[in-house]
């Protein structure tokens, strides 16, 4: 088993746990899951999982690491969005309460 086999792996997994997890917080209803943002997880890690399953252009070790690169940086983008989202309600929730305290 070469590095390129294993990394086909975890790529798969990788992939496969995002899409998971979206699912679950869009089946959950969270707050700030729309359709949208699940289709966008779907079809990008989907993609991901779609070009290391069957392996598109990773005779090269060197074009496997870029592509795992790409793969961690599409991660933390969506991380990234996610806590900011996260911030952004919470930030408004205590604007909200706020306001509220200085009318009573």
């Amino acid at each position: 088993m070469n590095i390129t086999t294993l990394l086909s792996f975890f790529l798969l997994f990788f992939s496969l746990y995002s899409i998971g997890e979206r699912l679950v917080r869009f089946i959950r209803k969270e707050q700030g899951q729309s359709t949208f943002k699940l289709i966008a997880t779907i079809f990008i890690w989907g993609g991901i999982s779609y070009v290391a399953f069957f392996k598109l252009g990773s005779e090269n070790n060197l074009n496997t690491f870029i592509f795992i690169g790409f793969v961690v940086v599409f991660f933390i983008l969506f991380r990234l969005l996610s806590i900011l989202e996260k911030n952004e309600r919470l930030l408004t929730e205590i604007i909200r309460k706020d306001a509220l305290k200085d009318l009573k």
